[in-house]
């Protein structure tokens, strides 16, 4: 049950920190200074908080996941919505959903279940239903990378949870992105808002958010944490009005209902 309330709570910030992110970027941060700023400020946060108690085998899986997360991942997920919108990034880039548990399966982490894939296939069709339209555009190829880094992340969490606190994961992650992107981020045209937007992602989206979910899915596994994250998406629509005044469909309801169906099947059956 804790397990399931971090996923949960995970994903409440995730969905607080996409409009969050977005009014960065469209502020003037561009994805290199998003992911650079992000990192830097959750280092900060979770610092004090790390034991750093961690094996070389472990920090090398961590190290690995940090590049293809909140890295790679993130980065392509930015991308994706700078060239195709947010919808296409979001349909796309969630299916990820799927390449985690392809990935846990592959390499051994996790048995796949039958229960837990009808789950994600309904948790995916109530996002397709909600966002609607087809994606299209470099955002898709962008969208399907970051599917892919975040997928074989997860599954590298799950075997780094095992053998280090989620915030000593958190803060080595940080410590290897923020000297990576910063070096390429442009500051120029970044104006105060945007840098505090950044700020405030790094705190809602990695310093708590990643934190929860590394917990999660040291407690109830890679497939069932990332079925529940499915939700952000729409969630996120509902934050995103609050930030940025963008419209919210009456299909939202059936989407949210969809995912929501697919959550319960997942943990049912995990």
């Amino acid at each position: 049950m804790i397990g399931l309330l971090s996923a949960l709570l995970a994903t409440l910030l995730f969905s607080i920190n996409a409009p969050i992110a977005y009014a960065a970027s469209r502020r003037g941060a561009s994805p290199q200074a998003l992911v650079a700023l992000r990192n830097l400020v959750a280092l900060a946060v979770l610092l004090p908080l790390a034991d750093f108690r961690i094996s070389g085998t472990a920090l090398g899986v961590v190290l690995l996941s940090a590049l293809l997360g909140p890295g790679l991942g993130d980065y392509s997920y930015f991308k994706a919505m700078a060239q195709s919108g947010v919808a296409t990034a979001i349909t796309v880039g969630y299916t990820y959903v799927f390449t985690a548990q392809f990935f846990s399966w592959l390499l051994g982490v996790e048995r796949l279940k039958v229960g837990t894939a009808l789950g994600a296939v309904l948790a995916f069709a109530g996002l397709y239903i909600a966002l609607g339209g087809r994606p299209r555009g470099l955002g898709v190829l962008y969208g399907a990378f970051a599917s892919l880094s975040w997928g074989l992340a997860s599954v590298l969490l799950g075997v780094a949870s095992k053998e280090a606190t989620p915030f000593t994961v958190a803060v080595v992650r940080s410590a290897l992105l923020v000297p990576l992107f910063a070096p390429f981020s442009k500051l120029q045209g970044l104006r105060k808002e945007g840098l505090l937007y950044a700020a405030l992602s790094g705190v809602v989206g990695l310093a708590l958010g990643s934190v929860f979910f590394i917990y999660a899915i040291s407690q109830i596994g890679v497939a069932a944490t990332v079925i529940a994250t499915s939700l952000t998406p729409i969630l996120s629509q509902i934050f995103d009005r609050a930030i940025n005044k963008t419209k919210i469909s009456p299909k939202y309801i059936l989407g949210a209902s969809l995912v929501s169906s697919g959550i319960a099947l997942s943990v049912m059956t995990n």
